[in-house]
């Protein structure tokens, strides 16, 4: 009777004390959203997207969001005072719903509006998802005509006080080193990869570990994790197997050369040595 008593104490105890870590992890959970949810604004907190936005609008991001080919040809034909721009409460706007949505022909149709803000975002989504037909589709805007666009990174491009990277008012959703190649190779995306290459982009080399050039002495000085994490990514990026098998005449011996390049950078940059291992 003893050793049952003994057990049921016990029992009782461990429940507790397991109720209560629930309880606290609960309380910690809902204190970080709310967090969260505080600095995006009452509007985001109550989903209160008439404080903002027309009925008019509602009606087009909802039209983008769901795949309504003919509401959004006859908002972009007639309503002229329509601001194609506008976000719903998370802060998206209609291109980037329809890229979320994979819906083509409207993503065809909001790229003929001229001033269309956070193409970049959606290329990059695109990029992420796989969407290769909507990746070209974004890739003939004009934006990317000269292929500047597609070298810079969502940090280079918030440097020029650029929204083309942005996902909503906060920045990118992507690490901000990463270029739209880059992602492509990280993500194994032949298809995509091989599309951007035609179109000029290449992932750069990043420079010696003990390069002291004015460019490398700024970013390890500004902030020195970011620059090891995009030197990380860029590496990520050349040693990709969709990437050396379309960009290089000899795959095999350029990845031969980067694996003792990355072998070396291991033993100097401990970042690369997890990387590698992990």
């Amino acid at each position: 009777m003893h050793i049952k008593a003994t057990y049921r104490r016990t029992a009782a105890s461990s429940c507790r004390g397991t109720e209560n870590r629930l309880v606290l992890r609960r309380q910690t959970i809902l204190r970080e959203k709310g967090r969260r949810l505080a600095n995006r604004g009452p509007a985001y907190m109550f989903n209160d997207r008439s404080t903002s936005l027309s009925l008019e609008e509602e009606r087009f991001l909802d039209a983008a969001e769901y795949g309504n080919i003919p509401v959004i040809r006859r908002m972009l034909e007639e309503c002229t005072s329509l601001n194609v721009n506008c976000v719903d409460f998370m802060g998206q706007n209609a291109l980037q719903l329809a890229v979320a949505s994979e819906h083509l022909e409207i993503t065809e149709l909001l790229l003929k509006k001229e001033n269309l803000s956070r193409v970049g975002d959606a290329l990059l989504l695109a990029i992420s998802k796989g969407y290769v037909r909507i990746v070209e589709a974004i890739l003939n805007h004009p934006a990317f005509a000269e292929g500047k666009r597609l070298a810079l990174s969502p940090s280079q491009s918030e440097l020029q006080h650029d929204d083309f990277y942005a996902y909503d008012e906060d920045g990118t959703r992507f690490s901000h080193d990463v270029t739209p190649i880059i992602l492509a190779a990280h993500c194994q995306e032949y298809e995509i990869v091989h599309t951007l290459l035609r179109k000029g982009a290449r992932i750069e080399r990043p420079h010696d570990y003990f390069c002291k050039c004015n460019e490398c002495n700024e970013k390890q000085k500004h902030d020195s994790f970011s620059h090891s994490r995009s030197r990380i990514n860029a590496y990520k990026g050349l040693a990709s197997p969709a990437y050396l098998s379309l960009s290089s005449e000899d795959p095999v011996m350029t990845a031969l050369e980067l694996s003792n390049e990355l072998a070396v950078l291991a033993n100097i940059e401990k970042e690369f040595k997890v990387s590698e291992t992990g």
